[in-house]
This record gives C-alpha cells, sequence and structure tokens, in this order.
C-alpha cells in the first residue's frame, strides 16, 4: 500500500511541515498557554500576568513539577544569560523543544514496539503525517507532555507483555525499565490526572509480569513514589501552603464535582467516541475498523482511554491527542475495501485540518499582541470574539486583564479587557466609559457590527478564522485592531 520511496519523501516532507507549523501562530485552545508560560513567565521571568484558577485557589489542581521540567530550563538559561528575546521569540524556542522531543521519542518508541518493518514504517508514517502531530503536539498543551509520557510507557509496557508471552524469557529482569514506569506513571498523573485511564487495559500486562516477579515491586514503587515525592514537596513550596499540596487530589475532587464540570462545559457520554475520534482521525477511521490488533498493548491503551475518559462528561478533542500514534499502530491497511485512494483521503483531510487548526484558528491573537508590545500601543484593549488574550506576550509590562464588567484596581499601561462572546451592546457601553486610548480588537467578520466611523483601522493580520462566531454573510478573514476615535 505505501511505497517505500514515496515513504522516505514524504516522511522527509513532514520535518520541515513541522517546523513551519511549530512556528505558525495559531492558538488552538486558552489552556496552550494559560496552563503553561502564562504562569511560568510570571514566577521565572517576573512578568505580569493573569494566572488562571488551577493555580490561585485554595486548593491547587495543577503542578508546578512537569511545567518546570518542561519550560523552565529555557526560561532559566533565557534570565540567566540576559538574553534580548522577546516574548514571541522564546514562544517559538520553546515549541521547537516540544517538537522536538515529541518528534524522537515518538518515533523511537513506535520503531522499537513494533516487530517487523513494514509495521514500523507504516505506524511512523501516519502518525507523521496526521494533523494532530504535526499541530496539536507541537503546541504547549499538558496533553502533548501527556503523549510522550504515554508512548513511553506504552513502549516499557508491550516490552513486559513480550517478556510474558514468551516462556525462554520468563527469568528476565527488567528493573530499570520497571522503575521508569513508576516514573512516567507519575509523571504522567502530576500533570494530567486522567493519564491512568490511558494504562487500565495495558496495565493487566504489568500485574502479570509483577506476579512472577514480586521483587519488581520495589524498583516500581520507587519510580513512583520517587517524583510524586518531589512533586508534593516542589508545589507546597511553590504555593507557600503550610499542609502539603497534591495537586492531582485536589484535581480529582475539583472534577468530581458536577457543578464544577458544568462551568467548562458538559458533553454527552458518547462525545468522544461518536464526534472527537473521527475529527482526530477523519478518513483513518476506515484503517482502524478491523479485529486484527485488537489484541495488541496498541489497541487495548486506545480502548481503555476511550472507556473511561468517555465516563467524564467535559470531553474535548484535545483529551483523546495522545492515542494518535497508538491508532496508527493499530491501521489496517489489508481490509479490502481500502486502496490508494483512502490513503489520498487521509493526505487531503490532514493537510485541510493542518491549515485550518495549525494557521488560521485564532491565529491573529498572538501576532496582534506582538504587534501592540512592539508598537508600545498603551491603553485598553477590548478584546471582542478572540480566545482570552494571554498578557505574558506583552513581556516585562505593567499589564491588568480584567472581565467586561469589572474595572481596573490601578492604573496599568495595558489593560486588557476579554469581552469573550459579549453582547455588542456591551461591549459598545463599554467603550465609551474608559479613558482613550482604546484598542477594539476583534474578527474583521464581527466589525460590522460597529459603527465604523467612530474607529481608526491599525493593524490587520489576515490569517485569522474565528470558529466559535462563524457568519457566512459576513465571512471575512483577519483579525483586526481597530482605536477609538
Amino acid at each position: 500500500m505505501i511505497n517505500l520511496i514515496n515513504w522516505r519523501n514524504i516522511y522527509l516532507l513532514t520535518v520541515s511541515l513541522r517546523i513551519i507549523f511549530t512556528l505558525s501562530n495559531s492558538y488552538i485552545h486558552p489552556d496552550e498557554h494559560f496552563q503553561s508560560l502564562e504562569v511560568l513567565a510570571n514566577k521565572i521571568l517576573g512578568y505580569e500576568t493573569n494566572i488562571p484558577w488551577e493555580f490561585t485557589n485554595g486548593a491547587p489542581a495543577r503542578s508546578y513539577g512537569p511545567l518546570y521540567i518542561t519550560y523552565g530550563p529555557i526560561l532559566y538559561l533565557t534570565k540567566a544569560l540576559n538574553l534580548d528575546l522577546t516574548p514571541i521569540q522564546i514562544w517559538y524556542i520553546i515549541r521547537l523543544q516540544v517538537c522536538l522531543i515529541s518528534w524522537l521519542m515518538t518515533d523511537f518508541c513506535l520503531y522499537w514496539m513494533l516487530p517487523v518493518k513494514h509495521e514500523r514504517i507504516k505506524a511512523i508514517f501516519f502518525t507523521s503525517t496526521s494533523f494532530v502531530t504535526l499541530v496539536f503536539q507541537d503546541h504547549l498543551f499538558s496533553n502533548s507532555i501527556e503523549t510522550v509520557l504515554l508512548i513511553c510507557a506504552i513502549y516499557i509496557i508491550d516490552d513486559l507483555r513480550y517478556i510474558q508471552e514468551n516462556p525462554d524469557l520468563y527469568g528476565v529482569e527488567k528493573t530499570n525499565s520497571i522503575f521508569a514506569l513508576g516514573a512516567l506513571v507519575a509523571c504522567g498523573i502530576f500533570n494530567r490526572i486522567t493519564f491512568p485511564a490511558f494504562l487500565v487495559l495495558p496495565g493487566w500486562f504489568v500485574l502479570k509480569y509483577l506476579y512472577n516477579h514480586v521483587l519488581s515491586l520495589v524498583p516500581l514503587a520507587l519510580g513512583f513514589l520517587a517524583p510524586s515525592i518531589a512533586f508534593v514537596l516542589f508545589d507546597t513550596w511553590m504555593y507557600q501552603s503550610s499542609n502539603y499540596v497534591i495537586t492531582p487530589l485536589n484535581n480529582l475532587m475539583y472534577n468530581a464535582n458536577p457543578d464544577n464540570l458544568k462551568l467548562h462545559g458538559l458533553h454527552p457520554l458518547y462525545t468522544h467516541v461518536l464526534v472527537n475520534l473521527p475529527q482526530i482521525l477523519g478518513p483513518g477511521l476506515l484503517f482502524i475498523v478491523s479485529k486484527r490488533y485488537w489484541k495488541t498493548t496498541a489497541f487495548l491503551s486506545i480502548a481503555s482511554a476511550l472507556s473511561f475518559l468517555s465516563l467524564i462528561p467535559h470531553q474535548e478533542l484535545r483529551f483523546l491527542i495522545p492515542i494518535l500514534p497508538l491508532c496508527c499502530c493499530c491501521f489496517d491497511l489489508s481490509q479490502k475495501w481500502i486502496s490508494s485512494y483512502s490513503v489520498y483521503a487521509w493526505y487531503l483531510f490532514n493537510i485541510a485540518m493542518s491549515l485550518l487548526m495549525g494557521v488560521y484558528h485564532q491565529g491573529g491573537v498572538v501576532p496582534v499582541l506582538n504587534y501592540m508590545r512592539e508598537n508600545d500601543l498603551k491603553g485598553t484593549q477590548i478584546w471582542w470574539h478572540t480566545y482570552s488574550p494571554p498578557s505574558w506576550l506583552l513581556g516585562s509590562q505593567s499589564v491588568e486583564t480584567i472581565a467586561l464588567d469589572e474595572t481596573s484596581a490601578t492604573k496599568k499601561d495595558f489593560t486588557l479587557v476579554d469581552a469573550m462572546g459579549s453582547d455588542v451592546d456591551e461591549v459598545e457601553s463599554l467603550l465609551f466609559k474608559r479613558d482613550k486610548p482604546i484598542y477594539l480588537i476583534t474578527p474583521v467578520a464581527s466589525f460590522h457590527n460597529f459603527n465604523a466611523t467612530h474607529f481608526r483601522p491599525i493593524y490587520i493580520f489576515k490569517h485569522h478564522i474565528d470558529l466559535d462566531h462563524l457568519q457566512w454573510k459576513h465571512f471575512q478573514l483577519g483579525l483586526g485592531v481597530y482605536e477609538l476615535l
């Protein structure tokens, strides 16, 4: 099905595409900023930022440990060497780091986990050509970190399974692997409390191994406890708490309350299976509808994730991105309904989704913030019909972020008003209540709601689309900055 020469050419092409999409400005979800650099830029670089609730409430729900391990070194190096880097340059560098780690670790694990050459080629080929890999995996999501941790854990578990299924290898000890697995699980849980959902079913092979190697419980426990204790102590120090801070427990308790989940959106329990998985795989759904791989460790992890994550009524697409490489391991190209046209459909789907999610989706938010910083356009910025602007991109400025119905506590150089999807009348009312200069930042397609004679267009970034407030009647690409006259 996949010609080896074509595979090599396409794989090399995806390497350059990863770099291109890593350096693009799309903005997929607020958490990629507000659970990463919006927090660390404040703690390490001293920027005035908008710290989210997970890091500020009485029972913190996010651990600093995985963030400092992943993003901290570059930020500390920037600070220690007094490098003259702009926030957007720092953002690009850290995303390139995430891209490199993800690429190397995923390909390494897929190569060594799969038994024969054509299986390795197939898995790496489809993983590398997926928009999830090209775009989502290079954004600063906790889910991106989770993908790397999961593929490493599944690689180890599959190795333990191989030992159990080959009598000649029963006596083989995998002490280092067991220790590493414990550490991966600990890091995964402190990164995202849902991490064990991916491992429940594959964990059966770990239990079988431990049954035959009881002493391996010691390195497994040590591998889990060492980073867990370190994370708890580090978080306790970071949050300056008199009690031990166990963020996964706080996160679990928070999400166990249905009233809390309502604040973030409730979804039908079939959303992951019937909505999110088809969006991730597209035509790849045709490849995975086969019993051939149902007993593999990769497929058991997929089934485990879909089963247990579907029990939670808050279901976003990005929660499933760690299973993408595992799905590609289970693609069966020998099925009679699979043809070369199916692979072409895979190409077209992933090209379209890469452009949409990797270039245009809220693509103007970061460039506009960078433009405002570079041109020192101080004053009030009213952001309407956009995702929340991550204030860390304004750098070491005097900044505050408030909601539409809030007032400024103190005078700042930059006041960011996050109007989200508020009624246009409320936005217009605020425009004439604040001191000038006032900048309205909204998609070009949404600007028709205002009297254009009251504004002076300053800057328009064309590669932007607002899918949350899409109106075909007034459809236009672009995010504009308009100064109130």
